[in-house]
Parts: C-alpha cells; structure tokens; sequence
C-alpha cells in the first residue's frame, strides 16, 4: 500500500458522496485517503436523506388516517406531534452512523483524517499541519443552498431544506420558496403534518419536466391542500412584530399578500469549496460550476470534481458520476459510459423523467412514437388507492426507449429499469416478454411493449415463412 501522505486517491468531502466513492476505490483496490473537513457537508450528511424519508412517512401515516374512509375504515383527525415526529427522525438518522463510523471505514483499508483543509500546491493538500502529495484528489464536498436576493429576506429566520428537518414546532402557515425538488417533497410533507403551505416556484413550476406529468403532480399536491402559485414570485418579504408578511407578483401581474409564520428558502445549491484555497491549485471554473470535462476532469490534471462541484445536485446522478469517475483514475477508464438516470421529485407519488420527451406530441421526430398508460388502468394501482398517474414512453425508429416521464405510485423503480433498458439499448417489445405477479404496476411498462410490438409488421422474412407453413400445412 502506498504511504499515508502519498495515496492513490484523495477524496476531500466525508459527507454521504465521498464516504461512498471512498469506498468504491478501495474496493477496486486503491490505497484511498478520505478527508473530513471537520464541518459536515451541507446537503450531503449521511444522516439527511433518511431523516427526511423518516419525515414523509409520518406525514404519510397522518394522510393515510385523514383518507382511511375510501377503504371502509372509520377515518378521524390524526393527533400530530412534530417533535415525536422528529425524534423518530433523528434516530433513524443515527441508525446509519455505524456503518459510515470511522473505526468502519478504516477497517476497510480506508485512511481518514480531519481538519482544516486547503490547497498547499497545484499537486498537494495540507490538512492540519500535515501535508498530503496523492496521486489523485477528488473533491466530493456538499453544496449549500442558494440564496435568493429579496428585498426583507434577511432580516427574517428562514428554514432551507437542510434547517427545516431540526424544527419541533408546529407550522402555521409556510410559505416554501422556490423550484427546487425538496421545495416540493417538504410542501407535501408539511401540509399532511398539519400546517396550511403556499408554494410560490419564483416562475413557471417544474420546468425542466414533462409539461404534462408534472400538472398531473401539481394538481395532485393541490388536491391535498397545497396552494401552488404556479408562474408567480414573491418580490418582497415584510418583518413583522408577530408573524412575517410576503408580496407576490402573479402571473397576470397582480399582487397579493400572504401572512405566514414561517419560511421554507428551498431555490437550489451551489458546490460549498469555501476554505480550499483552489487559487492556489491553479483552476478555474467552468460556466457555472468547476468541470472541464465528462468525467469531472478541471484544468489542473490532478483534480477531479464530482456532485455539485461537477453541477451534478441529485444524489443517484451523484453516486453514478462519480463512480465512474472513480473507475477512469483506477482502471483507465469507466467500466461503463455514464448512462442517463433518471430526474426525481420523491413526493407521493413521485415524478421521475429520464431523457428527453418533446414539448407536444406534433413534435415528435420522424419514426419516433409515444405511448401512454395511465395508472387508473392498473388494477394494483386502483386496489392501494393510487389510480392516479400517468407512464409516457418515447421510442426511436429502432424500437428502443429514448425518453420517459412517471408520475404515479413506484414512478422511480420503473424509472430505473427503463434506464437499464435505455443503457443498454434493449427494445421496448422485449418488455411486453416480463413474466410478473399479477397485480402489479410494472405491467404498465409490459402493457406499452405489447402496444409497440403489435403496430410493428412482420419481417418481409417472417412473412416469406409464415407463407411456407401455410402452404406446407405445418
């Protein structure tokens, strides 16, 4: 093994990212360093994503009990306390410590240090006192969240998606800000917990989705008691003595007020590399963020950036990057080409987009086609209670998927086994083969492949035997 202060690969982050990269490199047999800064990442504590799926599920319950009477049972108001709520978080959150603990991680061979980290060189790190010469460095660190610039904004305490999920109290009116995934999965989630919530998107809501299948999602949010104020923007936060007022511009260009209690700041992040000195490394960034290349290479041939730094915010795009990346340093090169994954808005029911999907259906390129499947077509989606939601395919002339948007009840597991068959080019007729359990909301996905594979003809070799046989009597 190479000597502690010249590893094969440093990863500078010890957050859930580099905690998982770390231990990807060393599996493929890499003397690696992994550096904790001493602060915790933000956005990328190991603990965060279980806690707000902790969240979802006791707002869950509490939704659950409120609709109960759709399944013949007596239904009542749920008795909420946000602060059992959150210590049940905050335990399930613990509950993954051990296995990222620091005594785990060197028992695997992977060496970690803490403290103050900075550039000492363009091919060097001094962490404390002690500098470190690695073959390699990966910058896995967090990303803090972004701001906006409103006039009142702070001069108030405001929650951001990190913040929020240390609240016990009870909210009485939330106003979530922004356009980012969480400001969608915390609306939901506060609103089923008990608090009245505005969302104001700073513009048109999820633009970056299937138009269609994310006003399916929309109006299911609204359903529940979510006010979204689709296209407007709030232009001005006003400090009260009780409470906090908001201005909002709507899209017919009137205004309207809101009183609130709270705050939800949810606009997106930006790569934390506060405190590293990479002047001194000699790079630069790149537009908006520090990638110069595919595989998160920067202009200083040392240095590699994944995760935010490579402007790469959602965790599963996340941990495939930088896999590969981490595979490119090892092995020479990726054991695979970076596949597509799958966009997420993880409310209930979830959204998930893979590849691209055209603004209408007029725009489809030639040979291309779409299929739709609707969830209250699905006998298992119709028993749960969840029959609404939609599946769009887009296939290319070669039968092969090359664009998909889910909204709808396991939206993500089907997204991922359409990124499998995307990856590696497998037609979407072979779907309609699936042998599944019956009920079950994959075969949405067999219903679409049968669709494809009985509008396509025959091979003119096909038709020559099936016209032998026939002739033959076989």
């Amino acid at each position: 093994m190479a000597e502690p202060s010249r590893p094969d690969i440093c990863i500078v982050g010890a957050g859930a990212l580099g905690i998982a990269l770390a231990q990807h490199a060393r599996a493929l047999g890499a003397a690696v360093l992994l550096v904790d800064r001493g602060i915790a990442e933000p956005g990328d504590a190991t603990e965060q994503s279980l806690r707000l799926a902790s969240l979802q599920a006791s707002a869950a319950r509490a939704h659950a009990i409120r609709g109960a009477g759709q399944f013949g049972i007596n239904s009542g108001a749920a008795k909420i306390s946000m602060r059992a709520v959150q210590e049940r978080a905050h335990g399930i959150g613990r509950s993954s410590a051990p296995l990222t603990s620091r005594d785990s991680l060197t028992a695997l061979g992977i060496d970690v240090v803490r403290g103050e980290t900075r550039f000492a060189d363009p091919n060097s790190l001094l962490i404390g006192d002690m500098q470190y010469r690695p073959r390699s460095i990966i910058l896995a660190t967090g990303a803090i969240p972004v701001v906006p610039t409103i006039p009142g904004l702070d001069q108030i305490d405001f929650f951001t998606p990190d913040t929020i999920l240390d609240n016990t109290r009870k909210l009485t009116h939330l106003l979530v800000l922004g356009d980012d995934e969480p400001a969608y999965v915390l609306a939901q989630a506060a609103s089923r917990l008990g608090a009245e919530v505005t969302l104001v998107p700073q513009g048109r809501a999820l633009t970056s989705y299937d138009r269609e299948s994310a006003d399916i999602l929309l109006d299911t949010l609204r359903a529940e008691g979510v006010r979204i104020l689709d296209g407007s923007a709030v232009t001005e936060i006003v400090p009260r003595t009780q409470g906090i007022g908001a201005v909002v511009s709507l899209p017919d260009g009137e205004v309207t007020a809101l009183d609130l209690s709270h705050v939800l700041v949810a606009t997106g992040r930006v790569s934390d590399l506060s405190g590293l000195d990479i002047e001194v490394a000699r790079w630069k960034p790149q537009h908006a963020h520090y990638a110069a290349g595919g595989l998160g290479e920067t202009t200083n041939r040392r240095i590699r950036v994944v995760g935010p730094a490579a402007g790469i915010t959602q965790w599963q795009h996340g941990l495939r990057h930088g896999k590969a990346v981490i595979e490119a340093i090892v092995l020479g090169r990726a054991s695979h080409a970076v596949p597509p994954s799958p966009k997420l808005v993880m409310t209930d029911p979830p959204l998930a987009q893979i590849g691209q999907l055209p603004a209408t259906d007029a725009k489809l390129r030639p040979g291309h086609h779409l299929y739709r499947e609707s969830f209250v077509e699905n006998a298992q989606a119709r028993a749960s209670g969840q029959g609404g939601g939609l599946a769009k395919l887009v296939i290319n002339a070669k039968g092969q998927i090359v664009g998909a948007a889910l909204v709808g009840p396991a939206a993500p597991e089907l997204a991922a086994v359409l990124a499998v068959a995307m990856e590696r080019g497998i037609p979407v007729s072979d779907l309609a083969s699936l042998s599944l359990p019956s009920p079950s909301l994959f075969e949405l996905l067999v219903r679409m492949g049968q669709r494809h594979k009985a509008g396509q003809a025959p091979s003119a070799w096909a038709q020559r035997i099936g016209s032998l046989r026939r002739s033959l009597r076989i």
